[in-house]
């Protein structure tokens, strides 16, 4: 990397020092050139670069041991699975409706006769003439098919 860098800072200065020189100008050109100085610094190195080592992630594996069954002499009972289920009452308290008697004083009405007029005459006013214009240059219906 040191190399490289150095071959670069070479390579720049040489190429700045190789411009043609000031006074040179082509014909027909009346454009004048200016330079400015440019400061470059420079950082020496001294020594051997040392490659440090980079951590690199690895997954880790944690076996966990399963148990499984293995052949026995002696017979082992094995627990058989059996669901419970158990009923819970619950108190539900329900008001009992009951009849209460309670002496009211109320009258009694008595039947009385009733006349019906079953022919009641209702005025019914008679119609009269209303007076309608009508107007020739409107037209009224839409002509044509219907």
């Amino acid at each position: 990397m040191i190399a490289f860098r150095t071959t670069v800072l070479i390579a720049l200065i040489a190429y700045s020092s190789a411009r043609p020189s000031d006074e040179w100008e082509p014909e027909g050109h009346s454009h004048s050139e200016h330079t400015k100085p440019y400061h470059v610094t420079v950082i020496k190195k001294i020594g051997v670069p040392v490659p440090h080592p980079v951590a690199v992630s690895v997954p880790q594996y944690v076996k966990i041991p399963i148990p499984q069954p293995y052949p026995v002499h002696v017979t082992v009972e094995q627990p058989i699975h059996v669901p419970v289920y158990k009923v819970v009452h619950q108190v539900v308290e329900k008001p009992v409706p009951y009849t209460v008697e309670k002496p009211v004083p109320y009258e009694v009405e008595k039947p009385y006769p009733v006349e019906v007029e079953k022919k009641v005459e209702v005025p019914i006013p008679k119609p009269y003439p209303v007076h309608v214009p009508v107007y020739k240059h409107i037209y009224h219906h839409k002509g044509g098919k219907h």
